[in-house]
């Protein structure tokens, strides 16, 4: 059994490794967290969603776990049935010696309420580029197949960019897409236009940016929308097999102190009275 355990924790840091190969992302060696102008350490992002599901509006039951352990259950929208309502992000504040994330300022996902579990993983915030590793919980294990949400600085119409990354065959699914082996996953991006969005924080200025990433299950597509005030806004996912994932910022703070998570199970609230 000491043996099997260890086997899957090696399977698990191999499956995340494969997900961390964007070469054209400038990650810095020192302040990692103190030179960020977007995702500053105590900000809060609450995110709505819906998912399209051969054109039904959906939202999740249930949704934890990865790779083989993944669980999740759509429910339409026009049930009553109470659902996981909005996606939470929490920059927290982590030490360089406990940082997990290959010199990546930490993000923190939540999914809730309720909240009973909550992921860590990465984002990149410099004078270079502005990038962040989508939640990847439950159904949410769909995201890998996706271009990640990134910009380029100076923000200019009509960059384009390209990039690739390789992931394991731990992130597949029958709902968008089924591979053997490692698949690889080739981006191109481009930053087409200016716009005025009109969103729960009121009109907001932003740069949209286009990217497919292509391989050989197919194009996955994601449009988003960046805020120099407040970083992604919005993204809208077209995955495989007629999926569309649509997320938008309904909520923002800043300066906020966190619970641990025991306290949070405790209180239902992640941030400290």
């Amino acid at each position: 059994m000491k043996h099997l355990n260890l086997s899957l924790i090696f399977l698990l840091l191999i499956q995340i490794s494969f997900s961390q190969q964007y070469d054209t992302v400038y990650i810095e060696t020192d302040s990692i967290d103190s030179n960020n102008d977007i995702y500053k350490t105590g900000n809060v992002y609450v995110f709505d969603y819906e998912i399209i599901d051969n054109g039904k509006a959906c939202k999740l039951l249930r949704n934890s776990g990865m790779f083989a352990g993944k669980n999740y259950e759509l429910v339409s929208l026009e049930t009553d049935t109470l659902k996981l309502d909005r996606i939470h992000i929490l920059v927290k504040p982590v030490s360089e010696s406990n940082s997990s994330n290959g010199h990546q300022t930490e993000i923190v996902y939540l999914i809730g309420p309720p909240y009973k579990r909550m992921s860590s993983t990465g984002a990149v915030d410099n004078n270079i580029n502005i990038w962040i590793h989508p939640i990847r919980d439950g159904f949410f294990n769909a995201l890998e197949t996706a271009p990640f949400p990134y910009v380029k600085r100076p923000l200019t119409i009509g960059e384009e960019w390209n990039d690739e990354m390789l992931i394991g065959q731990g992130w597949r699914d029958e709902k968008w897409g089924i591979w053997e082996g490692s698949l690889l996953l080739s981006y191109t991006y481009k930053t087409i236009e200016k716009v005025d969005l009109k969103t729960h924080l009121g009109t907001i200025e932003c740069y949209v940016t286009e990217s497919i990433a292509s391989s050989t299950i197919g194009e996955t597509k994601l449009k988003s929308y960046y805020s120099k005030i407040y970083g992604f806004v919005r993204l809208e996912y077209e995955l495989l097999n007629d999926l569309k994932v649509n997320m938008w910022l309904t909520d923002y703070k800043t300066g906020q102190s966190f619970n641990s998570f025991k306290e949070m199970h405790k209180t239902n609230s992640y941030i400290k009275q």
